[in-house]
C-alpha cells in the first residue's frame, strides 16, 4: 500500500488519508447510530404492544364487570325474590329477558340453592341440569357474586343455547410451529360468566342467577380494542395490529387475517409461546411469526375463577411498520452522513491547496538550486509551520550562497594551506617516531636492567674483594677503584630500572581505587602509544576504601593498562570500570580492551614467570607474573577473560576491610 501512495502527490494523499479516517468515522457512527436506531425503534415498539396489553385487558375486564353489574342488580333486587317465592313465572321471564337485552349477554339462567337450574330464557324447556361444577357458581352457592372466565363443555352450551354449541365449534388448522395434537375439533367454548346469589327474605340462600357472555366467534372485544389502539390504521392494505382471545392455545376470537382475507380462527399459538404462557403462566414479549406474517407480539394468560390456565389474551403490532420507520430513518441519516462526507471532501481539497502549493513552491526552487541558481527565494504569506519551513529555506538559501563564496576563497588558498598541514603532518610524525623510540628504549633498558642486574652485583662484589687485598701503592689500585666506582653507578642505574616492577612489602594504607587508576592513566595516557586509544572510564564514585599498597597496585594496573595498549597495536577502545559487590564486599575493577585477544589455551599461563607471547627481545615475561604476586599479597584475586580478535577483559576483586569511608 505505501509504494503505491508513494506514486501520488502530496495533495492527493493528503486528501486520501483524509478521506479515509473520515470515511471509516462516519462508517463507524453509521454503523453504531443504525443499531442504536434500531433498538430504539424496537424499544417503543415493544413497550407500545405492553401498553397495547394492559388496554386490552382493561376492555377485557370491563366487559366481565358491566355482565357482573346486571347480573348482582337483578339477583339482589326484590323482583327475582318474589318471583320465585309466588311462582311467577312469566314475570320471572320478562325480568331476565330484559336484563339480557340491557347486557347484551348470551344466555341467563337461575338454580336453585343446589345448583340445578330451574329456569332459563333462552331454552325454557331444558331445566334440571346441574351447574354447580363451574366454579362462579359454587362461588355464588357459597354466598358470594364472582365474576371470571369460564370453559363450557358442548352439552352445557347445549342446554344453554343451540346456538351457542354451533358457535363454539371450530376445526383445528393446522398452524406451523404448534404443539403437536390429535386434536381436529374443539366444541367446548370459553365465555365470560357471572354468578350471584339469590336470598330470600329470611336471608336463606334460594338459588343462584348466573348470566355469561360466549366468546368464540364474538368479536366485539377485540375489534374494540383494535379500534382504540390501532384506530384502523393499515400498512400497505394490512392491519398494523392484531387482538386475539385464545381458547388455550386455540384462536377463537381474533382480528388477525389469513391469506383470504377471513379470520384466522381456529390457528393455535406456536410451541414456545405454549409452554410460557399455558404451562409456566408467564408473560411472553418478543418477536413472533402469527399465520403470515411477523409481529411484535405480547401474550398474557387467561385465568378462571379458581386462578387455572384456561386462555390468552394477545396483542401484536406488524413488524414491518417498525422496520420501515428504522429504514427510513437510517436512510435519512446515511443521506445526510454522505452529503456531509463530499462536503468535508471538497473542502479538503481546498484546505490542501493551501499546503501544498509553498510546497509546490519549494520543489521549484530546489531545482534552480540543483542547476546551480541560489538567486531563487519562496514568498512567505503566512506564518504558520508552512510559512516558517519557507523561511528556513530562504535562510538555508543565503547559507549555501555564503558558503559557496568561502568555498571558492578557500578553493584559492588550498594550495597554501596544503602545504602547511603538510608540514604539520610531517611534525607530528616526527615527534610520534620520537616518542616511540623513547618508549621502545624504556622497555629495552628495563629488559636489560632485569638481565644484568645479577652480574653486576657479582662484578661489584669481586672487585671489592680484590681491592681490598691490593697496596696502597699497587699501581693498578686507581683502575680498580673506578671499576668498583663504575659498577656501582650502573647498580644504581639499574636498582633505579627495577624500582618500578620491584615486588617489595610497601606500605599498607586506607587507599582509593579510583585515585590510584586516575593517577596511573595520567602517568601514561600522555605518551605516544595513547594518541589513538579512546580511553573510557566508568568509576562508582561510591566505593568503599581498601587497605593496600597504593605504588605496587599502581605497578598492578600500569602492567595491565600497558599491556592491553600493546594487545591493541596502540588503536582501539580501552574501559576501566569500578564497582562494589555487597555480595562478597568486593571492590570489583574491570580492564577491557579491543585487542587480538589470547587463546584459550595459553590463558592459564600468562601468569606464569618468563611466559611471554612477545616477539624475542620485546619482553621476559615477568610483568603478569609480578601483577599475580602484588594481587596475591593483597589477599585479592584476578581473573581472565579473553576472545580471540575481540579483546580481553582482566578483572580484579579487592575485599573491602572497612565500609565506613575514610576522607
Amino acid at each position: 500500500m505505501k509504494p503505491i501512495l508513494r506514486t501520488f502527490s502530496l495533495r492527493v494523499r493528503l486528501i486520501i488519508f483524509y478521506v479515509f479516517v473520515v470515511g471509516a468515522g462516519g462508517l463507524i457512527t453509521s454503523l453504531i447510530g443504525s443499531l442504536i436506531v434500531n433498538q430504539t425503534i424496537m424499544n417503543q415498539a415493544k413497550s407500545k404492544v405492553h401498553h397495547d396489553l394492559k388496554t386490552a385487558r382493561m376492555v377485557y375486564n370491563k366487559q366481565l364487570l358491566l355482565i357482573k353489574q346486571a347480573i348482582y342488580i337483578g339477583a339482589s333486587g326484590n323482583t327475582i325474590q318474589q318471583c320465585l317465592n309466588s311462582e311467577n313465572r312469566t314475570r320471572l321471564i320478562s325480568r331476565l329477558e330484559q336484563i339480557r337485552q340491557d347486557t347484551d349477554i348470551d344466555f341467563i339462567s337461575v338454580t336453585d340453592n343446589r345448583g340445578r337450574v330451574i329456569l332459563r330464557i333462552t331454552q325454557p324447556d331444558q331445566l334440571g341440569d346441574d351447574v354447580s361444577k363451574i366454579s362462579v357458581i359454587q362461588a355464588a352457592l357459597a354466598g358470594k357474586t364472582a365474576m371470571g372466565t369460564e370453559i363450557l363443555t358442548e352439552q352445557m352450551l347445549l342446554n344453554e343455547d343451540k346456538r351457542l354449541a354451533n358457535q363454539a365449534h371450530l376445526h383445528l388448522i393446522d398452524t406451523p410451529k404448534a404443539k403437536v395434537t390429535d386434536k381436529t375439533e374443539e366444541k367446548s367454548g370459553m365465555a365470560l360468566m357471572v354468578a350471584s346469589p339469590i336470598f330470600g327474605t329470611d336471608g336463606k340462600l334460594m338459588g343462584v342467577l348466573y348470566g355469561g357472555h360466549l366468546l368464540n366467534r364474538n368479536f366485539k372485544i377485540v375489534d374494540r380494542v383494535w379500534e382504540l389502539v390501532y384506530k384502523g390504521e393499515k400498512f400497505k392494505d394490512k392491519d398494523i395490529g392484531t387482538v386475539t382471545i385464545f381458547q388455550k392455545d386455540l384462536r377463537i376470537s381474533t382480528n388477525v387475517r389469513t391469506e383470504d382475507g377471513k379470520r384466522a380462527l381456529g390457528t393455535r399459538v406456536s410451541e414456545e409461546v405454549y409452554d410460557a404462557v399455558l404451562t409456566r403462566g408467564e408473560v411472553w414479549s418478543a418477536r413472533a411469526f402469527v399465520v403470515n406474517d411477523w409481529y411484535i407480539s405480547e401474550y398474557e394468560p387467561i385465568k378462571n375463577y379458581n386462578e387455572e390456565i384456561i386462555g390468552i389474551l394477545y396483542v401484536g403490532l406488524l413488524e414491518k411498520v417498525n422496520i420501515s420507520t428504522r429504514n427510513k430513518v437510517i436512510t435519512t441519516f446515511i443521506i445526510i452522513a454522505t452529503l456531509g462526507f463530499i462536503i468535508i471532501v471538497a473542502i479538503s481539497y481546498l484546505m490542501t491547496r493551501t499546503i501544498t502549493k509553498p510546497l509546490s513552491e519549494m520543489v521549484e526552487v530546489t531545482k534552480a538550486i540543483a542547476l546551480g541558481d541560489l538567486n531563487k527565494e519562496i514568498k512567505v504569506d503566512s506564518k504558520d509551520e508552512i510559512g516558517e519551513l519557507a523561511f528556513s529555506f530562504n535562510k538555508m538559501v543565503e547559507s549555501l550562497k555564503k558558503m559557496r563564496l568561502e568555498l571558492e576563497e578557500w578553493g584559492n588558498t588550498l594550495e597554501q594551506k596544503v602545504k602547511k598541514r603538510t608540514e604539520e603532518l610531517a611534525a607530528m610524525q616526527n615527534t610520534l617516531m620520537q616518542s616511540q623510540r623513547l618508549a621502545s628504549l624504556g622497555k629495552l633498558a628495563a629488559g636489560i636492567a632485569h638481565e644484568i642486574n645479577n652480574p653486576l652485583g657479582g662484578i661489584l662484589v669481586l672487585s671489592s674483594l680484590v681491592l681490598e687485598d691490593l697496596k696502597k701503592e699497587d699501581p693498578h689500585r686507581e683502575n680498580l677503584q673506578e671499576v668498583i666506582k663504575q659498577t656501582m653507578r650502573c647498580r644504581d642505574i639499574v636498582k633505579g630500572l627495577l624500582q618500578f616492577s620491584r615486588q617489595e612489602e610497601g606500605k599498607t594504607e586506607y587507599v582509593k581505587i579510583n585515585d590510584i587508576l586516575n593517577n596511573t592513566l595520567s602517568l601514561i595516557e600522555k605518551q605516544a602509544l595513547f594518541l589513538n586509544i579512546e580511553v573510557v572510564k566508568h568509576l562508582d564514585d561510591k566505593l568503599p576504601f581498601i587497605l593496600g599498597d597504593a605504588s605496587q597496585l599502581q605497578q598492578v594496573f600500569m602492567n595491565i593498562i600497558l599491556n592491553a595498549v600493546q594487545a591493541m597495536d596502540e588503536v582501539g577502545k580501552l574501559a576501566i570500570n569500578t564497582y562494589h559487590e555487597p555480595k562478597d564486599d568486593m571492590v570489583i575493577i574491570e580492564i577491557s580492551d579491543t585487542g587480538c585477544g589470547i587463546l584459550e589455551e595459553m590463558i592459564d599461563k600468562i601468569f606464569d614467570p618468563f611466559f611471554t607471547t612477545k616477539e624475542v627481545g620485546e619482553g621476559i615475561g615477568l610483568g603478569l607474573a609480578i601483577v599475580y604476586g602484588i594481587i596475591v599479597k593483597h589477599q585479592s584475586r584476578i581473573t581472565v577473560k579473553s576472545k580471540l580478535n575481540e579483546g580481553t577483559t582482566f578483572t580484579i576483586k579487592i575485599p573491602v576491610v572497612e565500609t565506613v569511608k575514610k576522607d
